[in-house]
């Protein structure tokens, strides 16, 4: 129940679980892992010391957490989590009851059951009560339906948890199932299948149903719509179902938050009250896929796909042989000779829809246009991978090699794992606690310690049996002609063929497929020496740290420990005081013994929320931080040009990002398989973040360096080394990269394509872009860098294990990335404004027809943009507090009650200078012309919910908002990305969520309905941008044509509203970038 915004969840997803089978503990069993003995500073952490210890959860030697397992009277398996830096609870429960065990008759009805939980029980019998209750407490909430199970998750304020948990409890105790609530909640379900059959990315998981055996559930629609809830008894299956497949024997709860394990075991009572029926879940055994199939078919998002269906892994995931297999596809240098030979721009591998009796393996490849336009492509890239697997299987023969390689993945896992290099929520650990031991409910998905030599021979040999094998081909090339298939045709002549002959009127899928044949097989299997003998193992990995202590400032060359600074003192300064402030601010520590510069340190460690500036021009910031425990440094470079691209250099950037990024992925492979990760994005600025352990971080950051900077000599620059060739695969890249644009979500789409373009008013058009690719020469494209990148402005931030020294050397360093010896910034010259529209007093709609081809595509999206303004501290606090509660009341009135869409969702938003508000609707009940007059009568309601308010209710919400706020980073990586916000913005407003909070608590209720009226409702100032979905105007509106669509918007439009015109339009001139809290 997605109350998200930009990246709204879908109830129906496949979750990637790497889980045992499960081995549940005995009725009463307490697990009790106490308080967290954090390490020494200068501890080793290569080593699990508690792996062997079955009485205690095992868990990073990092995590400061304390965990608490139990067992319920009714089987119901708890996890408890004290958590005592998190200001948030997160609270979890996983059913072992999915779409295969609904009934044949009503497809998709344990999705539609996962909906009903949320929309009220006996004891909280309110539809909306559960999402105002989150509302107050800064929450939100969330599920999806799998096939063997259900999850439900939320998160909420600690002070509201109680409440909380036993409305949630209640989903599960007594639920409502009326008839009222039925008929409403199943629109909701509808609108998420239109969206869903409209998405391209649902079209491979829908084509592997169509796949399926017709006796196996997995064959079954399993999301659900109208027509399937039309029928009558809706009502009664949805209580047998629920009656029938849920019970507290098959459940898993697992409760994070700061209060303390005895507090929350007394908090979990109710869920004893759940009913214990002592089902057993259905065992599902075999393949449920028939594959040894091509099969073509028609989508707007062309690229290669292999999938192989494989033994289930649930039981290995000591072993993780896919994981293990994985890794040395994706180091050797399969990928890099496919790109050689000119064949691929891309490929990635996932794990694909599992269960327990089988695992999807899956490759999706973006092909060249040499290879799209080339029939014998498919065979022959698939030939090519066959290769390097029956190589694989040679190199790993050899015990040496397969010793060395799992010793390395080992060492690895068991420092992803240690290091918290990623974590589990509540949702994820809920699930893994239903299938096996509690024990291993945090490691299982990380470490590897087992190796089986004669497993991952056998995943080796299923990998080469093409009747697990199937090759999907999308593209939009194909057209649809309703002809049976010649049973004669052979496979070469399939993929010759443009031609497809299936349709499925339920997935709006059109497609062919034909069974792999004698000659096809023989062709891909054939084992080819010559080709054998490019192939190479993947290199040792350097990057695997040895030394991972903790950097001491007392122990280090630089002498001086950064000052204290509080925000109280940042508040009233203007940027220069705050940098004069910042500037080399330090205190000698030779002053102190060993024993008192320890405890200073300590004291700093832990008190301390901003960096220093080490060097004011260059803007090289910095910060010691190893409270976390963990040997890695966050780092960050920004390159800010001081003129507006124009569209060709706008669109020359964006090739030498992908140029970059392609080289990138080539020599980072090793690195980042093993805990390091770089994100380059080069648009309306360009910027480089690096995460990764301290020991080679370094080496890291100058490997990207040499591939970015556009002034190194041809010699010794890996970018410009075969540059032609990574130039045409560029443009190729880019192109696509756009094309996929406008083919996500309508929401989407409005979001990050239409919305900019109308705000900002040197927003380039992304299909401008296009037109400017083929244009562009290499030549003029380097150029174009060249003549950007001599005049930026530079800032840097590194965070974590660094002292100050090395700190100032690698900041020198990283900022060459992209500087030429001649190039000189003028601080004196004029920067150019950002110019924002300014839309004082002003009513418009901007409507577009949106032709994707789907006739069927029958969504509109309606984002209703609101401003409120310049930057204005004391605006942006009222908003954050408005925030949730009208997130809130637009999701119940707009989606719950009028059931206009299943995407509504509420959000600040910050453009520049100008703060604004959005509220989006996507559905396919209204057209958005009408949803627009409907979303101003909800906004007139909130008014008068807000002046009914009471104050305890006033006072709860602001508690809420005040809570989040205060909730500090859970990692490095997230105070990292929390500062360079405001480094990279230029703003320094670290003290930003100091000053929100001290504004809150000023707010009166009187004063927050003031601001409400003036900004929603008198002085309005508001941008409609309405998306028409191709099917919504030509089945639901009878319009054909664009000149039709546009008369019936000028025809329709209210009188107070003007469509909107970009030559009448004014500008804010914005000298800054505000940054949302």
């Amino acid at each position: 129940m997605s109350q998200l915004f930009y990246k709204i969840k879908l109830q129906f997803i496949i979750l990637i679980i790497f889980a045992s089978l499960p081995t549940f503990a005995q009725l009463h069993n307490t697990i009790l892992n106490d308080q967290a003995n954090i390490p020494s500073i200068h501890q080793s952490f290569l080593e699990l010391e508690n792996e062997k210890n079955h009485e205690t959860i095992i868990k990073p030697l990092i995590d400061p957490k304390s965990y608490k397992y139990v067992e319920l009277e009714n089987q119901l398996k708890v996890l408890l989590i004290h958590d005592p830096n998190s200001e948030i609870a997160s609270v979890a429960l996983d059913v072992q009851a999915g779409s295969w065990n609904e009934p044949n008759e009503y497809p998709g009805l344990a999705h539609f059951c996962e909906h009903m939980l949320f929309v009220g029980s006996t004891k909280y019998p309110r539809p909306d009560y559960f999402d105002e209750l989150l509302a107050k407490g800064s929450g939100h909430s969330n599920a999806y339906t799998d096939a063997t199970n259900t999850n439900y998750y939320f998160e909420i304020t600690s002070l509201h948890l109680d409440k909380a948990l036993d409305t949630f409890a209640h989903f599960f105790i007594d639920p409502l199932f009326s008839q009222e609530l039925v008929g409403r909640e199943k629109n909701a379900v509808n609108s998420e299948y239109e969206i869903d059959v409209s998405s391209e990315d649902w079209k491979i998981q829908n084509l592997f149903t169509l796949f399926a055996d017709p006796q196996h559930p997995a064959s079954r629609f399993s999301l659900g719509n109208n027509e399937v809830f039309k029928k009558k008894g809706i009502e009664d299956a949805l209580k047998s179902f629920f009656q029938q497949n849920y019970s507290s024997n098959l459940m898993s709860l697992v409760i994070q938050s700061r209060i303390n394990l005895q507090d929350m075991e007394r908090l979990i009572k109710p869920f004893n009250h759940v009913k214990n029926s002592n089902l057993q879940p259905p065992q599902f055994t075999g393949f449920p896929y028939q594959f040894g199939y091509l099969c073509k078919y028609k989508t707007e998002k062309e690229q290669l796909t292999l999938n192989w269906q494989l033994k289930g892994r649930e039981k290995f995931s000591h072993q993780k042989p896919i994981e293990f297999l994985d890794y040395i596809i994706q180091n050797g240098n399969l990928i890099d000779y496919l790109k050689e030979q000119n064949f691929i721009i891309s490929i990635s591998s996932e794990v694909f829809m599992e269960e327990s009796s089988f695992t999807n393996y899956m490759m999706e490849i973006i092909l060249t246009e040499k290879s799209q336009q080339k029939e014998e492509a498919v065979a022959e890239i698939t030939k090519i991978i066959f290769n390097y697997i029956q190589k694989l299987e040679e190199w790993l023969q050899d015990d040496e090699y397969i010793n060395q390689t799992f010793k390395e993945q080992s060492k690895i896992s068991k420092l992803n794992f240690n290091y918290l290099t990623e974590q589990l929520d509540t949702s994820t650990m809920a699930r893994i606690l239903n299938r096996q031991k509690p024990q291993e409910v945090l490691s299982s998905e990380f470490i590897i310690d087992n190796l089986d030599k004669d497993l991952i021979l056998d995943y080796i040999q299923q990998l080469m049996n093409t009747q697990n094998l199937i090759i999907l081909i999308g593209s939009n090339q194909y057209s649809y002609q309703n002809e049976k298939v010649d049973d004669n045709q052979s496979n070469k002549q399939f993929l010759q063929d443009k031609v497809l002959n299936e349709k499925n009127n339920l997935y709006r899928i059109v497609y062919s497929k034909l069974k792999f044949d004698e000659h096809f097989i023989n062709f891909i299997t054939k084992q080819d020496e010559i080709l054998q003998n490019m192939f190479e193992k993947p290199q040792q990995n350097e990057f695997i740290p040895n030394n991972v202590e903790l950097v001491s400032l007392c122990e280090s060359q630089q002498s001086q420990l950064p000052k204290i600074v509080h925000s109280d003192k940042l508040k009233t300064l203007d940027q220069q005081s705050k940098l004069n402030l910042f500037l080399m601010a330090g205190q000698d520590l030779n002053q102190y013994s060993d024993e008192q510069c320890t405890l200073e340190e300590h004291k700093y460690q832990k008190q301390n929320h901003y960096p220093i500036l080490l060097n004011k021009e260059q803007q090289e910031w910095w910060k010691s931080q190893t409270s976390y425990k963990i040997p890695f440094i966050f780092g960050a470079l920004q390159m800010k040009y001081q003129k507006t691209l124009t569209l060709r250099q706008f669109t020359s950037l964006r090739l030498y990002n992908f140029m970059a990024d392609e080289i990138l992925s080539k020599e980072l492979k090793l690195p980042l398989s093993s805990g390091y990760s770089y994100e380059l994005d080069m648009n309306k600025k360009t910027q480089i973040k690096v995460y990764g352990f301290s020991e080679h971080v370094r080496n890291f950051f100058k490997k990207i360096c040499s591939c970015l900077n556009p002034f190194r000599e041809k010699s010794k620059s890996f970018l410009e080394l075969n540059q032609q060739k990574r130039f045409e695969i560029a443009k190729q890249s880019l192109l696509l990269s756009i094309k996929n644009m406008y083919q996500d979500n309508l929401f989407e789409q409005a979001i990050e394509i239409y919305l900019p373009q109308l705000l900002q008013k040197d927003s380039h058009n992304p299909k401008k872009v296009i037109e400017q690719i083929n244009q562009i020469s290499q030549q003029e494209m380097f150029q174009d860098v060249r003549d950007i990148m001599n005049n930026v402005q530079y800032s840097s931030l590194f965070i974590g294990n660094i002292d100050q020294t090395e700190a100032t050397q690698l900041s020198d360093e990283v900022q060459q990335c992209a500087r030429s010896k001649e190039s000189t910034l003028n601080d004196n010259e004029i920067k150019d404004k950002i110019q924002i529209i300014n839309l004082k007093g002003k009513n418009l709609i901007d409507s577009k027809l949106i032709e994707s081809g789907d006739n069927d595509d029958i969504n509109g999206v309606t984002l209703n943009y609101y401003q409120i303004g310049q930057r204005k501290q004391m605006n942006k606090a009222l908003m954050k507090l408005l925030e949730p509660i009208l997130n809130q009341q637009a999701y119940n009135y707009l989606r719950t009650d009028l059931q206009l869409g299943y995407v509504v969702a509420v959000e600040l938003k910050t453009t520049a200078c100008v703060d604004g508000a959005l509220i989006l609707v996507q559905g396919s009940t209204e057209i958005p012309m009408k949803v627009n007059l409907i979303i101003d009568d909800f906004l007139d309601q909130f008014q008068v919910y807000l002046e009914q308010m009471n104050n305890r209710e006033f006072q709860h919400l602001k508690h809420g908002v005040i809570t989040e706020l205060k909730e500090k980073p859970q990692s490095l990586s997230e105070e990292g990305d929390r500062l360079w916000k405001y480094i990279s913005a230029g703003t320094i407003e670290f003290e930003d969520r100091q000053v929100a909070i001290e504004e809150i608590r000023k707010i009166s209720k009187n004063q927050l309905i003031e601001f409400y009226r003036n900004s929603f409702i008198n002085n309005k100032s508001k941008l409609s941008l309405q998306l028409y979905g191709q099917g919504m105007v030509t089945q639901m509106m009878n319009l054909e044509t664009q000149s039709e669509f546009n008369s019936f918007i000028s025809n329709t439009k209210p009188e107070d509203v003007d469509l909107f015109d970009p030559l009448q339009a004014s500008y804010y001139q914005c000298d800054f970038e505000a940054t949302q809290i």
